[in-house]
């Protein structure tokens, strides 16, 4: 395989959707000949910011740049948070990160058709390439998932299982209460604060009777 077709190493990707014609552009950096690159592309034509060794140090001069990679750091945060505003002409294009604290901007240029051909190719093979690691690793933690009964279930699922059934048992228990209060001696089971009602053990109230006391008195006279 020719080098030039070799998958590009792409490092961030962002799908912009352009507000004034809703046309989606796919923008990418990638580590070029000169460690940094900006890429977009409408899957038809490709511009490049096609930097130089000299074009590369102009520009981190007049932005205040430190070093390639810092290129690569600040257009990554832009694309995570779409910072990012095309203008778009007919060779060329300005890509700005608009809320870049140093106000990046990057002058884009149309490829060629057939160096686009080659960059359009190359990028297509490099994703493909990350989509089937992806699904390789997915399938390796699928398998592992598999492979033991207790973890057949997603992880979350078992997690929330295991937190509610430790506060149940917590509920459960009597002395893990805050609450809980020790049941005084005599107090009701069924009315908790309340003793229970004594049945009487057999006292004859006709003997406490004063009345029934006096007649047996005059009864013992005679």
């Amino acid at each position: 395989m020719d080098n030039q077709e070799l998958p590009a190493s792409v490092r961030s990707l962002h799908i912009h959707r352009h507000p004034q014609n809703n046309h989606r552009y796919f923008c990418y950096t990638r580590v070029g000949p000169r460690a940094f690159d900006l890429c977009v592309t409408n899957i038809v034509d490709v511009w490049s910011t096609a930097f130089s060794q000299q074009k590369l140090e102009e520009h981190k001069v007049m932005h205040g740049m430190k070093n390639s990679e810092e290129y690569h750091t600040r257009t990554k945060e832009a694309f995570h948070k779409d910072a990012v505003s095309l203008t778009v002409l007919d060779n060329t294009m300005i890509l700005k990160l608009s809320q870049d604290v140093l106000g990046l901007a990057f002058d884009l240029y149309k490829l060629p058709v057939a160096e686009a051909k080659v960059e359009l190719r190359s990028v297509v093979f490099h994703l493909v390439d990350h989509v089937h690691h992806l699904e390789k690793q997915v399938t390796a933690m699928e398998e592992a998932d598999t492979s033991s009964p207790g973890k057949r279930m997603p992880f979350a699922h078992r997690l929330f299982q295991a937190v509610d059934f430790d506060s149940k048992m917590k509920s459960n228990d009597p002395g893990s209460s805050p609450v809980a209060r020790k049941r005084l001696a005599g107090e009701s089971l069924i009315n908790p604060g309340r003793k229970r009602t004594k049945a009487p053990t057999g006292v004859s109230f006709e003997d406490n009777n004063p009345d029934n006391n006096c007649q047996q008195n005059e009864l013992d006279e005679v």
